[in-house]
């Protein structure tokens, strides 16, 4: 909901020292984003700035609020990695991603955030301070994966922290180079290679469409892992079995599917044995 400046004064109530928003005949309790996170001065009040006010309005623990923020730029699916143990005490933010050209940016918890502003109900605050040990040991558990499919029914995982980018490349934008597929990526040469031949499977995806491509990290050298179709992110706890080696941890059952899990490194050492992927040897068509 956009409310421009001049009328913020009549669409805006302050009750209990809560501003308030009338939203289709119902008051919508407002939490000033830049405000709470000292990054900006305050939209509303008297030292309030003399601009617009964008409201995206949530729902978090049963409680519906507004989240005023300075401007509205795009939706975009990203890769959401955990915050690490340092900054788990940060209530409002729910983990990070890197961003397409290359920054950080925080991912916001939607409750922590209606908590932090003071809209989020008594009773729905202590139940999650309630829970919260447990469920920290419950997460502390889990691995969080990216699920792809490879071939025509192959379900494969790789661990989320050895994600850099998901990325879809035009078939067009292929090229050869050292004798092995590349793309031009963020002005360098990025590898690819097909893990359905990798692991010996049927490349069972298209050959006109764009590729979905996993990027993968290490010592500040990439490679494009090429994927059938992305699944999903999970967080599971499971035990996986050994498998013959070579570019496979093992095996478990995730979603209740048989999953191959990937040894992204071990696969990316039989490109380059230095692990540094710089050198583009010859490593099979896609």
């Amino acid at each position: 909901v956009r409310v421009e400046q001049e009328n913020l004064a009549a669409s805006i109530e302050t009750i209990g020292g809560v501003p308030l928003y009338r939203l289709r005949g119902n008051l919508l309790p407002l939490v000033d984003l830049g405000a709470e996170l000292g990054v900006a001065p305050p939209k509303l009040g008297r030292d309030a700035s003399d601009s617009a006010a964008n409201i995206v309005v949530l729902q978090a623990d049963g409680v519906t609020f507004g989240m005023l923020v300075d401007e509205i730029n795009d939706t975009e699916e990203i890769v959401v990695k955990p915050l690490g143990k340092q900054l788990k005490g940060l209530s409002c933010y729910a983990g990070a991603t890197i961003m397409g050209d290359g920054k950080v940016a925080l991912i916001l918890d939607v409750a922590g955030v209606a908590a932090r502003g003071g809209v989020a109900g008594a009773k729905a605050q202590a139940r999650r301070g309630k829970h919260a040990e447990s469920e920290d040991a419950a997460e502390a558990e889990k691995h969080a994966l990216l699920l792809f499919r490879v071939g025509e029914d192959r379900r494969v995982g790789i661990p989320l922290s050895a994600v850099a980018r998901l990325e879809e490349f035009p078939r067009s934008a292929l090229e050869q180079g050292g004798g092995r597929r590349v793309v031009q990526y963020r002005g360098e040469i990025l590898p690819l290679c097909s893990v359905a031949e990798a692991l010996g499977a049927y490349d069972a995806g298209p050959q006109d469409g764009p590729m979905q491509v996993v990027v993968y990290s290490n010592k500040g050298r990439s490679i494009g892992l090429v994927v059938e179709r992305i699944l999903d992110i999970v967080a599971e706890s499971y035990a996986s079995k050994p498998s013959g080696g070579g570019a496979l941890k093992g095996v478990a059952v995730i979603q209740g599917k048989v999953t191959d899990i990937l040894d992204v490194e071990a696969l990316a050492r039989s490109l380059d044995p230095d692990h540094a992927m710089s050198g583009l040897e010859p490593a099979g068509s896609i």
